[in-house]
C-alpha cells in the first residue's frame, strides 16, 4: 500500500507534472525517498529539482506553472524552508500563478512541547501566515483520511483565478500508508465558466455588426488554445491584436497583425490603437486591471465606440475600463461562439444582405482595412539614440539579443532593464515572454527561468540585472547542474536603477551598487561567462554563443541614466495622482 507522499507525487505525474522544485530537509524525507517507487526500472517519473535556496525553488515552481499552464510543485521543510519561500508565493498569487507549496512539519505528539521548528497553532502557524497568499493553506495532522486534503488542495488550484495552495502534512503522516486515492484536477479544469446565452448572443451581435474592431489580450486568455484561436480568427478577418503587459507574447509580435504591448513600456502602436486611433469596437479579452496594464488607467480607453470585457474572473470584470460591457465568460469558450457565429451569419441572408453587413460580398470587418494604414503609420518603438554617449543604451542591448536569441523564450526580471525588455523585445515564438508584473520581484528570473526550462524544454533567455543578481543569482549554479540551457544576460549599470532613477535626491549611496566581476561570479558556479561593454563586442558573443548548449553569464555594461521608453505610463500614473490628490483637498 502506497504512504501519502507517494499518493501525491503520483498524483502530480497523472496531471502532466515532470518535475518538482526544492531544498531538502529531515520533515520532507518521505518525498525525497519516494519520488522514484513507482517506476519498475528504477527511473524518476517525477523528478526533484535541488535549489540552491527556497526562495529560489518557488520562482522556478512558478515559472514552471507558466509555462506548463499547470501546477508549479515547490517542497520545502516548513518552518525556515517555507518561510524562505513566502516571497515567491506572495509573487504567484499577485501574478494568479497556481504554485503548489508542499511541506512537512513536526509529526503528531511533538505540538505544545516548544518543539523544534513547531509551525502548528501551538508554535509559529505558519497556515495562518500563509492565508492572505493563498486560496488554500491547511495542516494535516491526522492519518484518518490524509489524501481529502490533497484533493481539497487540487480542487482549489483550478478555481478562477487562479491562485497558490499551501499544505503541510506531519512528517509521520506524510510516511504512513494509506488506501486513499487523488481526484483528477485535469477533469476539474476542463469546467469552463458559462456564458449567459442571452448576453452572448447580445455581444456577439454588437461585435460582428461592428465596421471596425481590435482585440487587446490579458493574462487569463493566455492559454495555447485561445493563442491558437486567436490567430486564427485574426487571420481570418485581419484584426489587429495588442497584449497587455502581463500577457506580452500571448499573440506573437512577429506576427503582421501585432501592435505590441499596451501599458507600462508600452508600445506606440499598441498605446495610439486603443486611445487615439479607436476602432469602433475594442474587444478587451481576459484583461487583468492592474496600474501596469491599464497604463496607469488611461481614461481613454473608453474613447471606442463599443468597449467590452470579457473575462472569466469575476472580481476583474468591468474594472479594466469603467463604463465598458462585460461579459463573465471563459475566454476559449467566448472565441468558440465568436467563430461560430461568424460562420454562420457567413452563410446564411440572401446575398444583398451578406454583402451589406460584409458576409460572403465583403469582409467582415470592412473598416479593419483602414484601421490597419494609420496604424501603421505609427512607429512601433520610441526611437534609440542613434550613437551610445559613452556607455551602452540598454534598449540598443536588447536589440542585439533579440536578433540573434529571438528563438528563445525570454524571461525578464524587475527593474530598469525590465522596461527595455518589455518594450524592445519582439517575440517570434509562441508565448515567447515571462515576466513578474504585480509585485516586480527583484532576482525572480533567475528561478524561473530555470522552470521554464524543464516546463518548455527549449531554451531560455534571462534578461536581468545587477541588483537581481545580488539577490539570486546564485540559482546559476541550479542551472548548471541540471544542464540548462540558459543564458544570462546581466544589464549592469552598478545601481539599483529604478531607485536611483526616481530618487535622484537621495544620497548615491542608497543606490549606487559596487562594482562586480560577473564572469568570476558564473565560472565559479560552473557557467562560461563573457564581459562585454560595446554593442560590437556583444553582437559578436552572442553570435558566436547562439548555438551552444549549457550556461551562459553575459556581462552586459550600460549606461545607468538611459531613460526608459514609459512616458505614456508616467505622464498618466501623475494625473491619477492628481486626481485623487484633488479628490481629497
Amino acid at each position: 500500500m502506497p504512504n501519502v507522499s507517494r499518493v501525491i507525487l503520483d498524483s502530480l505525474w497523472d496531471e502532466g507534472v515532470s518535475a518538482f522544485f526544492m531544498v531538502p530537509g529531515k520533515m520532507i524525507n518521505a518525498f525525497m525517498s519516494n519520488y522514484r517507487a513507482a517506476d519498475p526500472a528504477g527511473h524518476p517519473r517525477i523528478a526533484p529539482v535541488i535549489a540552491a535556496a527556497e526562495g529560489g525553488a518557488a520562482a522556478m515552481a512558478d515559472g514552471y506553472a507558466r509555462a506548463s499552464e499547470g501546477t508549479g510543485v515547490v517542497i520545502a521543510l516548513d518552518g525556515p524552508g517555507v518561510a524562505n519561500a513566502v516571497a515567491g508565493l506572495v509573487n504567484a498569487n499577485a501574478d494568479r500563478s497556481p504554485v503548489t507549496l508542499l511541506s512537512g512539519h513536526v509529526p503528531r505528539g511533538f505540538d505544545a512541547h516548544d518543539a523544534l521548528q513547531d509551525v502548528t497553532p501551538t508554535g509559529l502557524d505558519v497556515a495562518a501566515m500563509l492565508t492572505p497568499v493563498t486560496s488554500s493553506a491547511l495542516q494535516v495532522r491526522s492519518a484518518g483520511h490524509p489524501i481529502r486534503y490533497w484533493n481539497i488542495t487540487l480542487r482549489k488550484l483550478v478555481e478562477c483565478p487562479t491562485r497558490p495552495v499551501y499544505l503541510s502534512y506531519a512528517a509521520d503522516v506524510l510516511a504512513a500508508e494509506t488506501d486513499e486515492s487523488a481526484i483528477s484536477m485535469r477533469s476539474l479544469a476542463n469546467a469552463r465558466v458559462q456564458c449567459d446565452e442571452r448576453e452572448l448572443e447580445s455581444v456577439l451581435e454588437t461585435v460582428n455588426s461592428s465596421a471596425s474592431i481590435a482585440v487587446l489580450v490579458g493574462s487569463h486568455a493566455n492559454k495555447r488554445d485561445v493563442r491558437q484561436l486567436l490567430t486564427r480568427l485574426s487571420e481570418s478577418h485581419d484584426i489587429l491584436v495588442g497584449c497587455t503587459v502581463d500577457a506580452k507574447g500571448a499573440f506573437t509580435e512577429s506576427h503582421p497583425n501585432s501592435v505590441g504591448v499596451f501599458g507600462y513600456s508600452g508600445n506606440l502602436r499598441a498605446t495610439e490603437l486603443f486611445t487615439e486611433q479607436a476602432p469602433e469596437t475594442v474587444l478587451l479579452l481576459g484583461c487583468r486591471p492592474t496600474q501596469w496594464n491599464t497604463n496607469a488607467y488611461d481614461a481613454r480607453l473608453s474613447r471606442a465606440k463599443n468597449v467590452i470585457e470579457v473575462t472569466s474572473a469575476v472580481e476583474d470584470i468591468g474594472n479594466f475600463s469603467p463604463g465598458s460591457r462585460t461579459l463573465l465568460c471563459d475566454e476559449l469558450l467566448f472565441l468558440r461562439h465568436w467563430e461560430e457565429s461568424l460562420a454562420e451569419e457567413g452563410d446564411k441572408g440572401d446575398k444583398d444582405a451578406k454583402e451589406a453587413k460584409g458576409g460572403n460580398g465583403g469582409p467582415r470587418f470592412p473598416w479593419n482595412a483602414g484601421l490597419r494604414e494609420r496604424t501603421e503609420r505609427i512607429p512601433l518603438y520610441v526611437p534609440l539614440p542613434d550613437e551610445d554617449s559613452g556607455a551602452m543604451h540598454p534598449g540598443r542591448a536588447v536589440e542585439v539579443l533579440n536578433k540573434w536569441l529571438g528563438d528563445r523564450a525570454c524571461v525578464a526580471d524587475s527593474g530598469n532593464h525590465r522596461s527595455f525588455a518589455t518594450h524592445y523585445w519582439k517575440t517570434r515564438i509562441d508565448a515567447g515572454f515571462y515576466s513578474s508584473t504585480t509585485m516586480g520581484v527583484m532576482g525572480w528570473a533567475f528561478g524561473a527561468a530555470i522552470g521554464v526550462s524543464f516546463a518548455r524544454e527549449e531554451p531560455c533567455l534571462v534578461i536581468t540585472g545587477d541588483g537581481c543578481a545580488l539577490m539570486n543569482g546564485a540559482e546559476i549554479q541550479t542551472a548548471v547542474r541540471y544542464r540548462r540551457n540558459i543564458v544570462f544576460a546581466i544589464f549592469d549599470n552598478s545601481a539599483y536603477g529604478a531607485t536611483h532613477m526616481n530618487n535622484r535626491q537621495n544620497l548615491a549611496e542608497l543606490s549606487v551598487l559596487p562594482d562586480h566581476d560577473w564572469v568570476k561570479f558564473a565560472e565559479s558556479l560552473g557557467a562560461e561567462g563573457f564581459r562585454v561593454t560595446t554593442l560590437e563586442e556583444l553582437d559578436t558573443v552572442v553570435q558566436k554563443i547562439k548555438g551552444n548548449g549549457g550556461v551562459q553569464v553575459l556581462h552586459i555594461a550600460v549606461d545607468r541614466d538611459a531613460a526608459t521608453p514609459a512616458r505614456s505610463y508616467q505622464e498618466n500614473l501623475k494625473s491619477f495622482a492628481r486626481s485623487k490628490s484633488e479628490s481629497h483637498a
